[in-house]
């Protein structure tokens, strides 16, 4: 019990000691704990450790070596004892011991790093000065960020060591013999210190960067501010722009001559594909190079701006240049936008390039030497690729930062009012040019015409344009008619029919604006055949049986008809796929124009608007017929829905038969052209106008009838023949 109590209080007080002297960049306090001690410490035995055995090595970096040489001599007094033992890496454990306690003492021996001197500003910057500062400043930011992700592996190396180191120092506790496990636990206690010191000066470093990134930030603020420009420098920029311009018209063509050449390589199948790769690969290279010139020559434009505005200050004109400005900004925007996509993609080939080149080398067969030179061109060409696409986005950095500096200035000689108007029509052309782009993508294609966003918009703009234009041509009909009182129904088919030839002219049109060959009936009857085939054909027979209806006018708005099912009411309207009816209770049924084709249908009023209307009635024997008569042709006579002045088509009476109990007449009447459409409302007109004119001529309703009216309800054994 108080053996591994011991171990557990020595374990804790190493790690303590180790992590805070060495791992947390304390060794100057170990080293003053050394130098105040009165006598030197004892030459560590790896059999015999101490608590704080590791205080040997922690000197100063002079006496550090002299330490050193003291236990290699010591180590090579106890080698024969190690190799004795007949373990196998004996001799590689104590090789690590002495190599990692080497490192400690270079690392050691490194002085810490200066600081940086002050950077001395100057009076004036030209636009090369300011943008070489501006270089310096991302190279070392670039260097302090990769510095700290470093940082962070490092620190977790660090913790993994120690863990071992603790792992290690328990295990040489338990250990019988302790030779073998002390020389590896003092192997890993000087690779901890190691990447204790190291971890130390790359602290150092990356606090002198930050001080030194600091500088160059406000030298580059400062050097942004003291710009100026002569006069000989915007001429020589001037020369410098038509250069940069030669130089892209020239990777312009390069990029045109590769993009139009048609050579595929020569030998076998895959000699061809990898000489395809290859040539794929060039004209990346060749795209990102002409990008790289267009870039260049935009950025060139957008420093004589600036030039400009440096130079001659308020002898400008600012519109003409925030235009030069705002079109070489957007070309840089452009440009930077496909760099977005390019990377990716560049950053894949690299990859598979990578590893097909991998798959040929270790390969068992014999590989074709012509594929392998192939795939290392390819592989080459990439990295040269990568390379061109950091430079692209340096250069697309510098022309944003130049443009930024540009477009400070027109603002500040311009006033707010200008500058928002200036705001406002950049973005709104931007805005325009971008939808252009996105309106502009190939969507799907009809046959080899290939249908864009636009064209859809542009197609369904020439259709709702024929709509209005039917609907105004229908509207001036319509108004005609009522002006000449012309038909009605024929102005309404000829107003369907206009309706239906414009619809199809604007859908010619517009199909035709989107590039598809009406020429080509045999695609469309094609479409149309297999829609009809697969659920259109309910829909394209009623179509057609609207166009039926329509052209043999046998049916036209303003029509009473019965349908075979026993539905009343009046059309009116006559669509593609239905027709529109109105009952007398105002109800509405759409009903398909098919019905009034395949079924039978009773037209009222297609040929005359007006109906010969039959009401029966009965009186009761012994009543004169004569008086019955009188009675109802007086009835017709006061009915406002009787046709009245038309020759051949007077109101009569008819004696029709003779029942049990009485005598059957029918009133026979004509009736106006608007009471046809509303019989139920006429025969209760005539009913009411026929019993009053009845009760005043003394006329008696059969006895039957007289006890169904007076008696709510037939009493079994009641002879209701004889009631009065």
């Amino acid at each position: 019990m108080k053996q591994l109590l011991f171990i557990i209080v020595w374990l804790y007080a190493t790690t303590i000691s180790v992590t805070q002297a060495v791992a947390n960049n304390g060794t100057e306090q170990v080293l003053q704990s050394d130098k105040a001690a009165t006598s030197v410490p004892k030459l560590p035995d790896p059999a015999k450790l101490a608590t704080n055995w590791w205080l040997f090595f922690v000197t100063d970096p002079a006496l550090l070596k002299d330490r050193i040489e003291q236990f290699a001599q010591e180590l090579k007094r106890l080698q024969p004892k190690l190799l004795a033992t007949g373990k196998a890496d004996t001799q590689a454990n104590l090789d690590r011991l002495k190599t990692n306690l080497l490192t400690y003492l270079d690392v050691r021996s490194k002085t810490a790093l200066k600081t940086p001197a002050e950077i001395t500003l100057q009076n004036t910057y030209t636009i090369e000065e300011w943008l070489d500062i501006v270089h310096q400043q991302r190279t070392l930011d670039m260097e302090i960020q990769s510095a700290q992700e470093d940082l962070l592996i490092d620190e977790n190396q660090i913790k993994a060591t120690e863990q071992r180191f603790d792992s290690q120092t328990a295990a040489y506790q338990q250990a019988d013999t302790k030779l073998t496990p002390g020389i590896v636990l003092m192997a890993t206690w000087a690779k901890f210190a190691t990447q204790g010191e190291q971890l130390r000066l790359q602290k150092q470093a990356l606090a002198a960067n930050n001080m030194q990134l600091a500088q160059l930030t406000q030298a580059a603020t400062t050097a942004e501010e003291r710009l100026f420009i002569s006069a000989t420098y915007l001429q020589q920029l001037k020369k410098e722009l038509f250069s940069k311009e030669q130089e892209f018209n020239n990777a312009h063509a390069i990029l045109i001559h590769l993009e139009t050449a048609s050579d595929t390589g020569k030998g076998n199948g895959d000699e061809i594909q990898a000489y395809k790769l290859l040539f794929e690969q060039r004209i990346r290279n060749a795209t990102i190079s002409a990008a790289i010139a267009n870039t260049v020559f935009s950025r060139e434009k957008i420093q004589q701006v600036l030039a400009q505005l440096l130079v001659s200050k308020n002898n400008v004109e600012p519109q003409a240049l925030s235009a030069e400005l705002h079109d070489n900004r957007d070309n840089i925007s452009q440009i930077n936008a496909r760099l977005g996509v390019w990377r990716p993609e560049t950053e894949r080939e690299q990859s598979r390039a990578s590893k097909s080149l991998a798959a040929l080398l270790i390969a068992n067969v014999k590989q074709n030497n012509v594929i392998v030179k192939l795939t290392q061109q390819r592989l080459n060409e990439v990295q040269v690729s990568l390379l061109a696409l950091q430079r692209l986005d340096s250069e697309i950095r510098d022309a944003n930062l130049i443009a930024d500096k540009a477009k400070a200035l027109l603002t500040g000689q311009q006033s707010v009012m200008k500058n928002g108007l200036e705001d406002i029509k950049i973005f709104s052309a931007q805005t325009w040019k971008m939808l252009g782009n996105n309106l502009s993508t190939s969507l799907f294609k009809i046959g080899e015409s290939p249908v864009t966003s636009l064209g859809i918009v542009r197609l369904l703009f020439i259709i709702s344009m024929s709509w209005t234009l039917s609907h105004f041509v229908r509207r001036g009909l319509r108004h005609f008619s009522e002006w000449r009182h012309g038909s009605i129904g024929f102005i309404y088919t000829l107003s369907r029919l206009t309706h239906y030839l414009i619809l199809i002219a604007g859908i010619s049109i517009g199909l035709s604006s989107i590039g598809v060959d009406l020429s080509n009936f045999a695609l469309i009857a094609g479409g149309l055949s297999l829609g009809i085939g697969f659920g259109l054909q309910a829909i394209f027979s009623n179509f057609v049986s609207g166009l039926i209806v329509l052209f043999e006018r046998s049916l036209r708005i303003g029509d009473f008809v019965e349908l075979s099912t026993g539905i009343t009411g009046e059309v009116r309207a006559i669509n593609v796929r239905s027709t529109l009816l109105t009952t007398q209770d105002m109800v509405e049924i759409l009903v398909p124009n098919s019905e009034f084709v395949n079924g039978k249908v009773i037209n009222w009023t297609l040929n005359d608007a007006s109906r010969r209307f039959h009401i029966p009635f009965s009186v009761a024997y012994g009543n004169d017929k004569q008086y019955v008569r009188e009675a109802a042709l007086k009835a017709a006579a006061k009915s406002p829905h009787t046709l009245k002045d038309y020759k051949g088509r007077e109101a009569e009476a008819w004696l029709i038969g003779f029942g049990d109990t009485s005598l059957n007449f029918e009133l026979v009447v004509w009736l106006q052209p608007q009471a046809v459409k509303i019989p139920q409302q006429v025969r209760a007109d005539y009913y009411w106008e026929l019993e009053t004119a009845l009760t005043k001529q003394g006329i008696k309703l059969p006895a039957t009838l007289a006890a169904s009216i007076l008696l709510p309800e037939v009493v079994p054994g009641l002879d209701v023949a004889g009631v009065k």
